[in-house]
């Protein structure tokens, strides 16, 4: 697992390190080697194997959130060693780039990866891209659309992982 775990953020082609000026960050290392082959010697692409952070084991109950009024308020942290290994190797990418693109999956949940992502590496206002395909074509026309993170959809995945908290801890 460590050898993979360190492919994932090594996986460029040759000659392709240090000439990059952009970073896309996709969820999955699979698909690192075949992106950088669509992008180019001006990409670099790293991968942050899923999410990154979860609720921390604090607050009321030890559940990571506190419920104030009719608001909620969620304390992060990183997900375990490769949670804390994967931001470090992504905040080193980030310092040798001019822009960052997140990549994750087109759902709620990839949403709320792409939401942590900004958040943990300290990005301000990343661009948001989404495919289905992994074909130059699709690429081309996400990259071309960047949008920004869909805030609906990270606060309905936040409610989602506050609920499954308190639904697994609570209700157990």
């Amino acid at each position: 697992l460590a050898v993979n775990h360190y492919r994932a953020f090594t996986d460029q082609p040759k000659g392709q390190i240090g000439m990059a000026t952009k970073l896309l960050i996709v969820e999955s290392p699979g698909k690192v080697k075949k992106l950088s082959q669509i992008l180019g010697s001006d990409w670099l692409v790293k991968a942050s194997m899923g999410h990154v952070r979860e609720l921390a084991e604090d607050g009321e109950d030890s559940l990571g959130f506190s419920l104030d009024g009719d608001s909620v308020r969620c304390h992060f942290v990183a997900r375990g060693t490769r949670g804390k290994e994967t931001i470090q190797h992504l905040l080193s990418a980030v310092q040798r780039v001019k822009s960052v693109v997140l990549a994750t999956d087109p759902d709620r949940e990839g949403e709320t990866i792409a939401w942590h992502l900004e958040q943990a590496l300290k990005l301000r206002n990343p661009q948001r891209v989404v495919y289905t395909e992994i074909t130059p074509t699709a690429i081309d026309a996400a990259i071309s659309h960047p949008r920004s993170i869909d805030r609906n959809l990270v606060n309905a995945g936040l409610c989602r992982t506050v609920l499954d908290k308190l639904v697994g801890y609570k209700g157990s």
